[in-house]
């Protein structure tokens, strides 16, 4: 699984979203984490401002920020979690819940004000695999209104199979 079969697959579902995750050319901004290459020579992500918030998510609630807005959004997110230094957003809601990498060690983790920090995968590579796995595994869809929505038992199943170990699953 790549990155790019995993948007293909999210616009198949909701073709509006192919605008609002604006598809992009090759990235050469020598500001982009080299690990976020990886999504942003595919897509630019999605404004904060977007319009229509049926089509604003790639993982139920949460936004791929903004190429344009990551700077941003990751000194808000330090502002926030000071003591996630090592740590780069690339999913975000309007709440201060995001998915974050880890730069000391490759990790992705869930961090929520009210949950606090939990891993979610060894990489990044995983952590997209897993997303892929619950397009496809049905644990995310599109609810009667059409929004991205998930079954939280299914998507446990599929997250604890591809990330054994990580206590985001096991909680």
């Amino acid at each position: 699984m790549n990155f790019e079969a995993l948007i293909t697959l999210a616009v198949s579902q909701r073709p509006k979203f192919k605008g609002a995750i604006g598809y992009a050319p090759q990235v050469h901004d020598i500001s982009t984490p080299p690990p976020f290459l990886l999504m942003y020579n595919v897509v630019a992500g999605t404004l904060k401002s977007i319009e229509d918030p049926s089509v604003m998510d790639v993982v139920p609630g949460l936004r791929l920020i903004h190429r344009d807005e990551l700077a941003g959004e990751t000194a808000r997110f330090r502002e926030t979690y000071n003591k996630l230094s090592t740590h780069i957003p690339f999913l975000a809601d309007d709440s201060s819940c995001y998915v974050s990498l880890d730069l000391d060690d490759g990790s992705v983790y869930r961090v929520a004000p009210e949950y606090g920090t939990s891993k979610l995968s060894d990489s990044l590579e995983a952590y997209w695999e897993t997303v892929y796995e619950c397009y496809t595994a049905e644990a995310f869809f599109l609810d009667a209104e059409g929004y991205l929505d998930f079954d939280f038992e299914k998507e446990g199943e599929v997250g604890a199979r591809i990330n054994p170990g990580c206590e985001y699953w096991i909680e």
